[in-house]
């Protein structure tokens, strides 16, 4: 996650160094959300056939790939490595929890630890996010622009050593690896989603949230600038430490009410996705620079309570053996959303 968060605060403003205007960078991030959309499905299929392991592999090889390419000052080069990065946001955001509930359950573990350990997994990736943002404001301060992009390379040459090294395979189910094509494997994803409404609702409360989400990623930075009086540019890597700080201030939110005060996770996600909304609806209508941080901080601590609470109501309802295929077809929606409201911009 280093090398996801040292590049998140300056994928904005690399692309405005290159000299593209926000209707050139619009189509930048389309194109990744696309991409995203389209061969998620593929490759969560993929992942549970072949095994979830090699395809967190993969994706510390397409992510490297998509930072060395950002270099370039070519737009359809820049392309090209949106496509890659879409590709690795899909892999990021369901092989490698797949990965770890069936680590979870085939060690024994109980699945009232779930909770626990995605609470806490949301937590460190606050506290890695905030050392990312902080190396990352430094390194942009003392080499420029690029350099956490190129820092993000030897992260993720790291992670792949660790995965290689100490991972375990595993996959969706004992006979998937085997029988199961990807098209038979996105046939039972569907139908599974169509005969179970907790999956259902599941899925669109994520689509719909994380749709959201990833918009206020490409929005905030703009905003921000729009409504910035002093001439000093903004500090993009201390903003971003800021919102990781709301994230984990988030997580132990949740840790505590679901924890001590046992607050069952519906209510959890009612209050979170309200708090969400009033976060997002208050800065358009105060729009100005200290409205606009505070109610951003807020959003992200919403998005603290959120990640924990999903990952523990996927957990509960997604069959393990099409958790990483179910995971990414419920990201097709998503992407669809946030290409629309990009392209409408």
């Amino acid at each position: 996650m280093i090398g996801d968060w040292l590049q998140g605060p300056y994928v904005y403003a690399i692309y405005k160094s290159h000299g593209f205007d926000l209707n050139q960078q619009a189509i930048l991030f389309v194109t990744g959300f696309l991409s995203s959309g389209i061969f998620g499905t593929i490759v969560g299929s993929a992942a549970d056939k072949y095994g979830r392991k090699k395809f967190c592999l993969l994706f510390a090889l397409l992510y490297s790939a998509s930072c060395f390419i950002v270099l370039s000052k070519d737009f359809y080069i820049l392309l090209m490595g949106r496509i890659l990065s879409g590709i690795s946001t899909s892999l990021l955001f369901s092989v490698f929890e797949s990965w770890m509930v069936s680590e979870h359950f085939s060690r024994g573990f109980p699945p009232s630890l779930l909770s626990e350990t995605f609470s806490q997994a949301i937590y460190g990736n606050g506290l890695v996010a905030i050392f990312s943002g902080l190396l990352a404001n430094w390194l942009v301060k003392q080499f420029g622009v690029t350099t956490p992009f190129l820092a993000a390379i030897g992260f993720f040459a790291l992670a792949s050593l660790i995965i290689t090294f100490t991972w375990k395979e595993n996959y969706g189910g004992k006979s998937d690896k085997d029988d199961a094509t990807e098209a038979s494997s996105l046939s039972r994803a569907l139908k599974v989603i169509s005969n179970d409404s907790r999956v259902l609702a599941v899925g669109a409360v994520q689509s719909l949230f994380e749709a959201s989400m990833y918009t206020f990623v490409f929005f905030w930075g703009p905003f921000l600038e729009i409504h910035h009086k002093s001439e000093e540019g903004l500090p993009f890597g201390m903003i971003f430490a800021s919102f990781m700080v709301a994230i984990m201030i988030g997580s132990l939110i949740y840790r505590n009410l679901s924890g001590p005060r046992n607050v069952p996770l519906s209510d959890i996600a009612q209050i979170t996705f309200l708090v969400a909304g009033v976060s997002l609806l208050i800065p358009l209508l105060y729009p100005n620079e200290t409205t606009l941080f505070c109610f951003f901080t807020l959003f992200e601590m919403t998005c603290g309570l959120y990640f924990p609470t999903i990952g523990t109501l996927r957990a509960k309802v997604v069959p393990e053996n099409l958790r990483a295929t179910i995971s990414n077809l419920f990201r097709v929606p998503l992407n669809m959303c946030v290409v629309s409201l990009l392209a409408s911009y």
